[in-house]
């Protein structure tokens, strides 16, 4: 049955009979609420099947040593791995993100502050906030997206479209935080990669610093040794796609 505020909408445009501004303002906060609040999917979550490499992608950063401890397992070893880092934590460790770009890893867009989207903020302001927080510490902005906790809605799929960004999730999710033993955590991630995977692991959690990924920083040679026994390479999410890793421009 359709509510007696929306039958005044008909083919697009309001009948003859007037809607009072505040019944405009109730269907407004109702779609904006209705749109906000809705899971949506979608974006990359693999590169094709015959590649010769995976990515290992990083989230919740920058964590100082533990982020840095990462990078360093990731060189020892020929790779690269790619950052989904937190946006506020670029401006408290600026020399981590520089240092990052230096050895050649990947930044990509974490949204400025790890909550979720909301749909009291239609905008979805988040993601440009991060944008430009990246333009401010390394003075370029990255075309990879992925949303706190895998969250899109339809409203923060419309601030994508208009930053321009490319949404990449991941195919292989190991809850990474969670655990307590290196070579374990390593026998997770071998067990479900393929080619062509975009892996999910965290150096960090929710952007909040000095949370302790020891475990990670651990396993990353096992992770390392075992993708090479496979004949895969750990490269960065733009070479595995085929797609520059930042934007032309920031917005």
């Amino acid at each position: 049955m359709i509510p007696a505020w929306l039958r005044g909408f008909q083919a697009g445009r309001l009948t003859s009979r007037p809607v009072g501004v505040l019944g405009v303002a109730l269907v407004v906060g109702a779609l904006t609420i209705a749109l906000g609040a809705v899971p949506v999917g979608g974006g990359t979550g693999h590169a094709a099947r015959n590649a010769g490499a995976v990515a290992l992608t990083f989230d919740d950063g920058l964590n100082g040593d533990y982020t840095l401890g990462v990078a360093r397992a990731l060189e020892a070893r020929g790779a690269a791995g790619t950052f989904f880092v937190v946006g506020h934590t670029l401006a408290e460790q600026p020399e981590v993100a520089r240092a990052l770009v230096a050895h050649g890893h990947l930044l990509a867009n974490h949204s400025s502050d790890h909550e979720k989207p909301s749909a009291l903020d239609p905008l979805y302001r988040k993601l440009a906030d991060g944008q430009a927080q990246f333009a401010a510490t390394v003075g370029q902005c990255p075309r990879f997206y992925r949303a706190p906790h895998g969250v899109y809605t339809a409203l923060s799929w419309l601030a994508v479209g208009r930053a321009g960004v490319q949404v990449v999730n991941w195919d292989v999710e190991v809850r990474d935080w969670d655990a307590t033993d290196p070579k374990e955590l390593a026998q997770r991630v071998l067990a479900k990669v393929e080619p062509g995977s975009i892996v999910l692991l965290h150096d960090g959690r929710d952007g909040k610093p000095g949370r302790d990924r020891t475990v990670l920083v651990q396993a990353m040679p096992l992770i390392l040794d075992g993708l090479q026994a496979r004949g895969l390479r750990a490269v960065r999410l733009d070479e595995l796609l085929g797609t520059p890793g930042t934007l032309e421009r920031c917005p």
